[in-house]
């Protein structure tokens, strides 16, 4: 068996996995097909005789999916962690669609909560297990394409519409498609209580001070006994990408990136200290939890009325509007101003990948294609409207002039997301988007190829939790922080001596 060496930057240190690229182990077991055959020999010259010690043989094989037996079916697995109820309904109405059309193929739906894509492809890759549709972690992109995690999708790109996708709802690299973006979202809208402001005579903010004054302002003990009842602001505190997404438009706004478009170190820059700063300080104003908060903790807390402003895409104005509308009418979504120096923020699309040990890539591929093609995609795209923004040019008036009562009633919040999407960027997958001598904004398709080792292992916001809970002081954090960054990128291109950015290739 052929072996590759993965290595991936993880919280505590480095994961290297020892892959076998092989014969999947699930199904009928496959025709192996001869492409090559190395023999190694070994000679041994004793008194000017040659003799032969040891012949060793490798034989790299493909596999090929042997024939079914009459009847059977070619079952795929789609794994998804789109699991909004609504969601779930049209995935499966797809679904049902696509199997009417093809009565072999059967799509297995498959849930999985955040956080555990990398796990998943990681252990079917390394224990030859059949994995098919999956949801790639972004940051952990390249690693994938290296590793050869990832089977090429230009064809489908193509199929679906190449000139129809927006700027880097598509993952490409060394010159082929790997993931193709299904919606879009934004972590650079601020949902605000009108009600509040309007109580303590406050104007929605449109600067930090403007932010700091009415978290401090709105952090209110309501019923005097003591104790606070309503906070001015929910920031996640914990080292994880929740804290994480909402730390990247501090860092932009205020005029700091992670890396240069050469992949040169700017997070030293005195820009991310102050991003850093006002994150901790608007923190005072948080409830004390914070510290073991994820994605969905802030939208549970502005729903239960705790706190007065979360940043958060449209998920959680759709939330309020599906289970608690009396709130939603009181309720609205602006840009979310943490700094002035450059308007921007963190934005992404989450995209659809094969893995390598789909077992039927062929049936995938054409699933792949059904989905984004027709009304399907829109269709989906409805099921949390405005959170799950188009991927292409052709889905954003579809969505505005839908007849659904949501967009109806809050066409005005769903234009701010949109819209906030276009100012938007994402250091994992567009590398060097800020420019920290001039603060230009350029937010251009350069993946980050070290990104797993700085974001997968959260080491931007693991100073906000030293800072927080730890109790250092910014400036250590930080330093301590952007050391073990350039120490990562050094290591790797190390190993890649020949490595150029994709805006300079």
């Amino acid at each position: 068996m052929k072996r590759r060496d993965l290595k991936r930057g993880l919280i505590g240190g480095t994961l290297v996995l020892l892959l076998s690229i092989g014969i999947v182990a699930c199904g009928p077991a496959p025709t192996p097909e001869v492409v090559e055959v190395t023999k190694v020999v070994e000679v041994e010259i004793e008194k000017e005789t040659e003799v032969e010690v040891e012949v060793e043989v490798e034989v790299v094989v493909t596999p090929t999916p042997a024939p079914l037996p009459e009847g059977s079916v070619k079952t795929i697995s789609l794994g998804t962690t789109e699991s909004d109820p609504e969601s779930v309904v049209v995935w499966q109405e797809i679904i049902a669609e696509y199997e009417e059309l093809h009565p072999d193929v059967r799509i297995d739906l498959v849930l999985m909560p955040h956080g555990t894509e990398m796990e998943r492809l990681v252990t079917a890759q390394a224990v030859g297990a059949e994995l098919g549709i999956m949801s790639p972690e972004r940051e952990y992109f390249s690693d994938y394409v290296e590793a050869g995690y990832l089977i090429p999708l230009d064809d489908v790109v193509d199929g679906i519409g190449r000139d129809k996708f927006k700027p880097n709802a598509v993952l490409s690299l060394d010159g082929h498609d790997y993931a193709i973006g299904y919606a879009g979202g934004t972590q650079t809208t601020l949902w605000v209580r009108k009600d509040l402001f309007d109580a303590a005579g406050l104007e929605l903010p449109t600067n930090y001070d403007e932010l700091l004054a009415a978290a401090k302002a709105l952090t209110q003990d309501t019923d005097g006994d003591g104790d606070i009842d309503i906070y001015g602001i929910g920031l996640p505190a914990a080292a994880n990408g929740a804290t994480q997404n909402r730390f990247i438009p501090f860092v932009y706004q205020n005029g700091g990136d992670w890396f240069d478009k050469e992949g040169n170190l700017t997070f030293d820059s005195p820009n991310v200290l102050e991003a850093l700063e006002r994150y901790v300080a608007l923190l005072e104003y948080a409830p004390p939890d914070v510290t073991g908060w994820s994605y969905s903790d802030g939208i549970t807390a502005f729903t239960a009325g705790r706190i007065a402003m979360h940043p958060y895409g449209g998920r959680l104005g759709y939330n309020l509007f599906r289970d608690k509308p009396e709130m939603r009418e009181k309720t609205t979504a602006i840009w979310f101003p943490v700094g002035e120096k450059v308007y921007a923020g963190r934005g992404s699309y989450d995209y659809l990948a094969v893995s390598s040990t789909c077992r039927w890539p062929e049936e995938t591929k054409d699933f792949l294609e059904f989905f984004f093609t027709g009304d399907r995609l829109a269709r989906f795209l409805m099921t949390v409207p405005g959170h799950l923004i188009p991927p292409t040019t052709d889905l954003d008036q579809v969505v505005f002039e839908s007849d659904h009562p949501y967009v109806q009633q809050y066409a005005d919040d769903v234009h701010t997301l949109f819209g906030a999407l276009t100012h938007d960027c994402f250091p994992q997958l567009q590398m060097g988007g800020v420019d920290v001598k001039t603060g230009t904004f350029d937010c251009a398709y350069n993946p980050c190829p070290w990104s797993g080792g700085v974001f997968g292992a959260k080491l931007g916001v693991q100073m906000i939790v030293d800072v927080y809970v730890g109790g250092d002081t910014p400036e250590d954090a930080w330093t301590r922080a952007y050391t073990e960054m350039q120490r990562v990128a050094d290591e790797w291109k190390a190993e890649h001596p020949d490595w150029k950015p994709v805006v300079s290739q």
